[in-house]
């Protein structure tokens, strides 16, 4: 299987690049579905859009979770790293229906500080959800906070496979 490689570019900016392929990326999130389902029976997904979205068709998917929604929040820009383009993170859409009753599973690419995942949790909190659960597929090793479950690890950057187009900040 790839390993997450250093990029050359990302070094003049100071910053480790972990990148990951599509394959690597597949089996993270196949694994991490595996996990979930194992200890905790989620009859919701919702993905953090866009990039977490992606991770949350997959894990829905390998759960058998049919209701899905999706909330896009405006914090980040697309660069890697990341840079904040908001103080707090704001909600800009979401097709949450009701969720009283409802065990949710939010999913989102990375976990940084858990800021926008907060923003999502207070609408599902307002959607009546009766529980929820928060995964991703990088957490940076650094977070002040841990989200339920997660993937892997990171130091500084992760490049995901809809990424590669992109160039390093």
């Amino acid at each position: 299987m790839p390993t997450a490689q250093a990029d050359v570019g990302c070094e003049v900016h100071k910053v480790s690049l972990e990148r990951l392929s599509w394959e690597r990326f597949g089996s993270l999130a196949i694994d991490l579905a595996e996990k979930i389902g194992r200890e905790y029976a989620a009859n919701v997904v919702v993905g953090v859009g866009k990039s977490g979205v992606i991770p949350a068709a997959i894990i829905a998917k390998v759960l058998g979770v049919a209701e899905f929604y999706s909330v896009t929040v405006k914090f980040y820009d697309e660069g890697k790293p990341p840079e904040r383009l908001l103080e707090e993170p704001e909600i800009v859409y979401h097709n949450v229906g009701d969720l009283r009753g409802k065990r949710v599973l939010v999913v989102d690419d990375f976990f940084r500080t858990g800021s926008t995942l907060d923003s999502v949790l207070k609408v599902m909190r307002e959607k009546g959800a009766d529980e929820v659960r928060v995964a991703v597929i990088a957490l940076r090793e650094d977070a002040k906070t841990r989200p339920d479950y997660y993937a892997m690890k990171f130091k500084d950057c992760v490049m995901f496979p809809w990424d590669l187009q992109q160039k390093p900040h």
